[in-house]
This record gives C-alpha cells, structure tokens and sequence, in this order.
C-alpha cells in the first residue's frame, strides 16, 4: 500500500544520508625494480594498500580512522600500520602509529632511490612504540605539537615540536624525552625557483657529536634531480637520485648512496593509485 511505499522511500533516504556522513576511500602504492645491496644484484617489488575512513559528528567534528595492508599481510595497531583521529576548532588528535611532533613537524632530508635504499637520508628520532598519541594545532602559518608514548617502561616517551611555514620557507624545532634519551631536532626547508634546500640537525644525549644533513631537490619539467648528504660523527653517507614523472601516478626512480661501508644503488618504478 502507499503506506508502506513511503516508509521504504523513508527508510532508503535515511541510509543513504547516513552513507553520505561517512566515507571510506581505498588507495595504495607500489613498487618494482633491481637493487645493488653493494655485493648483488636482486629483483625488489612491494605492495600495499590503504583504506581510510572519515566522517563527522552532528556538531561538526571530524573524525576517521586509516590502516594500511601490506603483502607481508600484516596491518593493525600493534604492528604499527593504523591510527584513528577525531579533530575540530581544538586541533587534531590522533591515536595509533603515530611518530611524534618532531618527527611530524621537523621531518627529514629527502632521500634517493625507488626503495629508498636503507633511508639514509634519515638521522633518526628516539620514537614512540605503535599505540602512540599526538596532538596537533595550527594556526595561521604556525602549527604545534605534542606526543607521547605509552606511559610505561621502555615505550615512555615525551616530544613536543613547533614549525613556522612561510611562502617559500619553513623552520621547525623538536624535543624529545625517552626513558633512556632525549634529543633536539631543528629542521628547515628554502625554495628557490626549482631547487628546494633542506637541512636538519640533531643533538642526541647519548651521541658524542651532533648530526646533520643537508639536500637539494632541482626540478626541470618532469624530471626531479636530488642529493644528500649526512654527517653522523664516524660515520657519512652521500646520495645522488633522480626521478621522472610518467604520468597517472607512475614514476621512474633511481639512486645511488655511499653508506659509509657500500656502494648500494637502485633503479625502478613506482606507483600510486
């Protein structure tokens, strides 16, 4: 009857408003290519996938989750592949695998490679364990941060950050404070035409010296030439890349890195869909 008609259409109108409040979208990234480890030559391929959901509440705060499905088959909290967040007028804050303010806001040099060959590029920070929490706020061109760890043993850690982003510049500073160590982190990053300039430096209690590492990317159409450079006390390590943009999400990658001990090199192709 047409009593029934409008309660079906009723009833079908509310499950599709509530489909449109949330959303979960589906993405991930590849790769494929040969890598010189410095002794061998060997075939190196991965893939994973994301899924991310988001929505939002009556009165307006937003609110979603993401974890992340690699080939291995892992992807939960405990091995570090998801997070789920709520934010608003108050900021952001985010549970899960989660690697701090300083690692989120002073970042790091960019590196080389279609796998990155060992992120050497990288000078490392203390960390937190995978069921972290961090809370973000930005206003205008400055964003705080702060996180912490799981408040027991050796997972205990403290870091706050703090970052200014100009038109073509940013600066950022970082502290952390673990059961064991602290350290401070000071980054930033200029833009001249087509060459981007970044550099970090990293004073760690336990090191003897302070860290750093500086890199430049140089883009000329869809070609991205990059070097870096580290200096860790005993041990340095340069890189020289380069990338091209296919197109749709495809790209051709390739470096090589002098860590220190090896020669190690990489050629290969990455995808993003």
């Amino acid at each position: 009857n047409e009593m029934k008609k409008v309660l079906l259409a009723t009833s079908a109108l509310m499950l599709v408003a509530g489909a449109a409040a949330a959303e979960v979208a589906v993405s991930g990234s590849a790769r494929m290519g040969v890598v010189y480890n410095g002794t061998d030559a060997e075939f190196s391929s991965r893939v994973r996938i994301n899924f991310d959901a988001s929505g939002e509440t009556d009165g307006g705060l937003a609110f979603g989750a993401s974890v992340r499905n690699d080939q291995s088959g892992v992807g939960n909290t405990a091995n570090g592949d998801s997070t789920v967040f709520i934010s608003g007028a108050f900021g952001k804050l985010t549970m899960g695998d989660v690697g701090g303010a300083a690692d989120a806001l002073v970042g790091n040099v960019s590196g080389v490679g279609y796998t990155g060959l060992g992120d050497t590029n990288e000078l490392g920070y203390l960390g937190t364990d995978k069921t972290a929490a961090y809370y973000e706020y930005t206003t205008g061109a400055v964003t705080f941060g702060v996180g912490a760890g799981q408040p027991t043993g050796a997972n205990e850690n403290i870091n706050v950050g703090v970052k200014y982003a100009g038109s073509n510049f940013s600066v950022a500073l970082g502290y952390e404070d673990s059961a064991t160590d602290t350290q401070v982190s000071v980054g930033g990053s200029v833009t001249f035409g087509a060459a981007t300039v970044k550099a970090v430096a990293m004073d760690r209690d336990s090191n003897a010296d302070t860290h750093f590492a500086l890199s430049v990317d140089y883009a000329a159409g869809a070609t991205t030439v990059t070097a870096f450079g580290t200096d860790r006390g005993a041990v340095n390590t340069f890189g020289l890349g380069a990338a091209y943009d296919l197109g749709g999400g495809a790209a051709l990658k390739g470096g090589i890195v002098d860590n220190g001990t090896d020669t190690i090199a990489d050629l290969g192709m990455t995808f993003s869909f």
